[in-house]
């Protein structure tokens, strides 16, 4: 099943499980039914739709989207058509020949959502990582461990410890390998480079442990021992020594040639068109530690006499210099194919050194997985594919203990070739019995290849492998509003095709794998949504962000509802540093670094110099602390409990504002001293080689700030798409290559593996044929990614980005412009179709935005919008108590405090009885957020039913609650407040006054003919300040454009709203 984004790929996973569940006799049948997904959150959503779905059906079927699969005369007939014949559910489990009812259907769904809640263990969905492991546990005598063995996640420091030990192993003991290293470092050292030895291993250990290396190692079939031992790299660095010698000594000769040439004609090298052949006194003394680069100035007219001269001198000149073209020749000879193999000597040469320890690093590597008794998530794959590669399914299930019959793979197009091959024994035994199985996935949103993940076995493997493979093409688009849809449909077809031009192809590879990329819009809203694009200077993009986020606000959204995709953490950090010092609440997981903290920064220094007092940065800043640790901490913790401590002291405000750096920054600690004990020195080690982010509260209603990756399967009502540009066409990458050196001066090296950097360079090398693979699937990477993050938007979506060049504006009009990022692709589109397809150029206030598009209007509506609750958080700090009063003013050590919750200070009433309700303020509180939630007056039961969800009331209270209020909306109904007659409700919607502060009146009512009502909800005494905070929300509105604004304080508790007038 093909299924692109937002066409309900969800739904028909969770559909086509509950039909299995169905069809099937077993009412264990969910115990062979496995589904599977690639993130912890899709499987909680994956399990919570099948339950919820289940529920419904054995409660209320005729509300369930799923019923007409079970009762197909529900189908539409033109729908009916199209669906395959063993998706319905003909007949219940039990009850063969029976026609399916509403009630059986209840009966039966009932009893199979009992029958997985009393055995939850063998509901299998899982994620495709922890099903591996799973299998890998029980192979535990076959890979050589323990069986209570555990799962690394963090590989960098496995490698951190492995190159440890390879360097700790460097002594007489190992000659050959202080040798190898020796060698390498005095190379380094004579180039006049620097040299981090520890450094170097670790970048190469990270590369040899890549997922990219072991698929090319599986691919190739070479033998690591033989091709990476000391003596065959020997031998193929002497290789690539002598030709690079000898391609030198050629040019060398050959440009010395060509000048003795010149002379002999009698002609000087200024006499030629702009001296193009001085080029040749450099290469006449080419050293061999020099990089040759192509003479392209040379090359380009050096074969054809009628460009050597300016036209004046050209006749005359050429008479008597015809004796050139074979020295000019046999100089450009050496420019073409020993040219290539020249580069590439050079290119590996260069990497062999840290090739020689390869079997170093992986010997090691084993060594400290074995002693610690753990295994890498990356190795549990190859391991595992190693034990049943040629077994068949029957010897794996009788392993795990569980045999599958189906299966449900989602986001395919994320699988690697290894999880593929682990996979598809089981699919292909399933398949073998005739059990039906489901494979999801669209090539146009895998954007993990940097992870392993393979999109031909999607686009081209999986129909030739099972040839009873039928392809389903969701084409409905149940997410995003028409504008937006019909948007992407447009621009992706036509940036995909351009693509294929720009890259200069044979094959539409781009275009071909966009096919399918046009949706049918399924929302029936009458608002047709927003697209809007603007260009600016790349300062200004974070201004815009903020000025987007404000205008969307005062149009009636949430900050809950907005999302800002970024490319990187960077742009990130950059965007949440600038929302938060405007007070707009965010949430982010990826952008903020604790490491960005100056207090962390100020901590991690003073640290660094009570390990070395030499520490001159941090001898000075430790000057300024009032207190400083005795030396006597018992841990880790305990010492930055204390350095923390010292550090408020000497500046609070500057603390306060990084508080929830410094609680990263603590986490980070416990985590370190808990695994790897309380060495001061081995911490600061550590810190240096990672880069934590913040684990940001989830706020309810706050601006989301998520990389576009990590986007992936969620949806926004508003989305801000900033930095564009930074989804760069093509970058240059290091890619493991596998060269052939046949018919070549290298063909003596065999068959190797070379980390080689492909760029527009390669194509002098004999890597031309990588960089042009490369090329194309950087290509595919990146059009994937702004694929995904133009597809996230519900209602709005805002695409930013910086000037295109002058180069590619020069270009923008030519049939193929010069495009090096998607901005270019996108600009050209709204230049050359965007007027077609609806978009008008919009004039900016901002004079820093060069060009801005629109298309459709900001939708405003209310309706459907879910109120999020919006739950307690804590201020920065809290004042501390000591539980030892001896402890002394600063409170003693951190063990012996306590935290006060002030949220609970009037928990009790005042004649001792317990409870939220019990308390005047806090039932004031409920009350109020109940209100919060009713638009008219049939709202108000949910709303109650809401407060006892949420644990803010008991059954007895929520039924006084209910009378109470409906008492109270009852007296006010000649007001016409919660009447049901089509009047727009924004219940503590915020307002931005001109100065940018932000306003949250409790209720404003748009009535039809254009008044304005303003409420504000009172449950205490009467106070005047009330009065001023009304009158400006009321000013507020008056300045928005709406000249009939009334204003009223409703004291509930008296039952008398109080007119404010001006």
């Amino acid at each position: 099943m093909k299924a692109s984004a937002g066409s309900g790929k969800t739904f028909n996973l969770a559909r086509k499980y509950i039909t299995l569940l169905f069809r099937k006799s077993d009412r264990a049948a969910y115990r062979h039914i496995l589904a599977v997904t690639f993130t912890n959150k899709a499987t909680d959503e994956m399990k919570s739709r099948i339950l919820r779905e289940l529920y419904i059906l054995s409660t209320d079927p005729g509300s369930s989207g799923y019923l007409k699969w079970f009762i197909p005369e529900m189908f539409p007939a033109e729908e009916l058509a199209s669906v395959a014949p063993g998706d319905i559910v003909r007949e219940l489990p039990g009850k063969p020949g029976e026609r399916i009812t509403e009630e059986s259907l209840k009966e039966s769904a009932r009893e199979m959502l009992c029958n997985i809640l009393h055995d939850y263990s063998a509901f299998s969905v899982s994620t495709i990582d922890r099903f591996f492991q799973q299998t890998l546990k029980a192979f535990s005598r076959e890979i050589g461990q323990f069986s209570s063995y555990q799962v690394e996640l963090d590989r960098k420091m496995l490698i951190r410890e492995t190159v440890d030990r390879i360097l700790d192993s460097l002594t007489e003991d190992s000659p050959d390998l202080l040798r190898w290293l020796t060698d390498c470092a005095m190379e380094q050292v004579e180039k006049g480079e620097r040299y981090n030895l520890d450094q170097r291993l670790g970048d190469m250990a990270e590369r040899l442990k890549s997922d990219a290396y072991r698929d090319i190692v599986e691919e190739s079939g070479i033998d690591e021992a033989l091709v990476y031992s000391y003596s065959n790299l020997r031998k193929i660095r002497e290789m690539c020594g002598s030709v690079i010698s000898s391609y030198i000594k050629r040019v060398r000769d050959a440009a010395e040639a060509a000048l003795a040439a010149i002379d002999r004609c009698g002609v000087q090298v200024s006499d030629f068109y702009r001296s193009f052949p001085k080029v040749l006194y450099t290469y006449k003394e080419a050293r061999e530690g020099e990089a040759l680069k192509l003479p392209s100035g040379f090359l380009s007219r050096a074969g054809d006499p009628g460009l050597w001269f300016p036209k004046a001198k050209s006749r005359d000149l050429i008479a008597v210099t015809s004796g050139l073209e074979d020295s000019f020749r046999d100089f450009c000879i050496l420019f073409g194919d020993d040219f290539r193999v020249y580069n590439t000597a050079r290119l590996i040469r260069a990497q062999l050194y840290e090739l020689g320890v390869a079997a170093d690093i992986e010997r090691e590597f084993d060594a400290v997985l074995k002693e610690r008794n753990v295994l890498g998530i990356d190795d549990s794959n190859l391991l595992l594919k190693n034990i049943i590669d040629g077994s068949d399914a029957p010897f794996v299930y009788e392993k795990i203990g569980v045999r599958y019959e189906n299966f449900l793979l989602d986001e395919f197009q994320d699988t690697s070739v290894i999880q593929w091959e682990n996979f598809r024994p089981l699919l292909e035994n399933s398949d073998s019995q005739n059990h039906e199985n489901l494979i999801v996935g669209d090539v146009k949103q895998s954007i993990y290849r940097w992870r392993g993940s393979r999109w031909q076995l999607l686009q081209e493997s999986l129909e030739k492998e099972f040839s009873s493979c039928r392809t389903t093409v969701l084409d409905s688009n149940f997410r995003s509003l028409r504008n937006i849809v019909e948007f992407n449909n447009d621009f992706f077809g036509y940036a995909s095709e351009l693509m294929d031009a720009v890259y200069g192809g044979q094959e539409a590879t781009v275009s071909g794998i966009y096919s399918d990329v046009s949706q049918k819009v399924a929302s029936r809203s009458s608002e047709g949504g927003l697209v809007e694009v603007s260009f600016c200077s790349g300062e200004a993009q974070t201004d815009i962000v903020l000025r987007t986020v404000r205008r969307l606000v005062a149009s009636g959204a949430g900050y809950g509802d907005i999302a800002v995709l970024v490319r990187n953490n960077s742009s990130g950090a950059e965007v949440a540093g600038s929302l938060i010092r405007n007070s707009v609440p965010v949430i982010t997981d990826d952008s903020l670094k604790v490491k960005s903290s100056s207090v962390v920064r100020r901590l991690v220094s003073i640290m660094a110099y009570m390990d070395n007092p030499l520490n001159t940065v941090g001898s000075y800043l430790a000057g300024d602390m009032k207190t400083w640790p005795d030396g006597g901490y018992r841990s880790l913790p305990d010492l930055c409990e204390s350095l923390i401590r010292s550090l408020r002291a000497a500046d609070e405000e500057a603390f306060d504002a990084d508080t929830a750096y410094v609680q990263s920054f603590v986490d980070c600690v416990i985590d370190y001293s808990s695994m790897n004990g309380n060495s001061l020195h081995d911490f600061l080690s550590y810190w240096e080689g990672v880069n934590p982010d913040i684990s940001s509260p989830t706020l309810g209603d706050a601006v989301r700030i998520i990389t576009v990756h990590k986007s992936k399967g969620l949806d926004f009502r508003y989305v801000i798409f900033p930095f564009a540009e930074t989804v760069r066409l093509y970058r240059p990458s290091n890619v493991w290559c596998c060269p052939d050196f046949g018919g070549t001066a290298l063909e003596g090296a065999g068959k190797g593996l070379f980390d080689v950097t492909l760029s527009e360079s390669s194509g002098e090398t004999l890597f031309s044929g990588d960089f042009r693979r490369e090329k194309l699937l950087q290509y595919i990477d990146n059009i994937n990614i702004f694929y995904v993050a133009l597809t996230r938007a519900v209602k709005g979506m805002y695409i930013i980005a910086g000037n295109p060049s002058r180069k590619f504006l020069a270009s923008v009009d030519n049939p193929v412009p010069e495009c090096s990022d998607m901005s270019h692709i996108l600009y050209a589109y709204l230049r050359n179709r965007g007027i077609r397809a609806g978009f008008r150029s919009v004039e900016e206030e901002d004079g820093r935005v060069s060009v801005s598009y629109r298309l459709g209007e900001i939708p405003v509506s209310q309706e459907g919008r879910k109120v999020p609750r919006q739950p307690g958080h804590l201020p920065a700090s809290y004042p501390s108590f000591a539980l030892n009063p001896e402890a002394g003013e600063d409170g003693g050590p951190v063990r012996t405090r306590l935290i006060l919750s002030t949220e609970n200070v009037d928990y009790f009433s005042e004649d001792g009885s317990p409870g939220l309700y019990s308390s005047g303020r806090l039932r004031g509180i409920i009350l109020h957020k109940i209100l919060s939630s009713v638009r008219v007056a049939e709202d108000l039961g949910r709303a109650v039913s809401d407060a006892v969800a949420a644990g803010l009331l008991d059954r007895d209270e929520a039924a006084d609650a209910e009378a109470f209020l409906s008492s109270k909306i009852a007296s006010v109904s000649a007001l016409g407040w919660f009447a049901a007659d089509g009047s727009r409700i924004l219940n503590e919607s915020p307002v931005i006054d001109t100065d940018g502060r932000v306003y949250r009146p409790d209720r404003v009512i748009l009535h039809n003919d254009g008044r304005v009502t303003v409420i504000d909800y009172k449950f205490g005494s009467r106070d005047n300040s009330y009065r001023r905070q009304v009158l400006k929300y009321a000013d507020i509105w008056r300045r928005k454009g709406h000249p009939d604004v009334s204003a009223y304080i409703w004291y509930v508790m008296s039952d008398s709203p109080e007119i404010v007038t001006a």
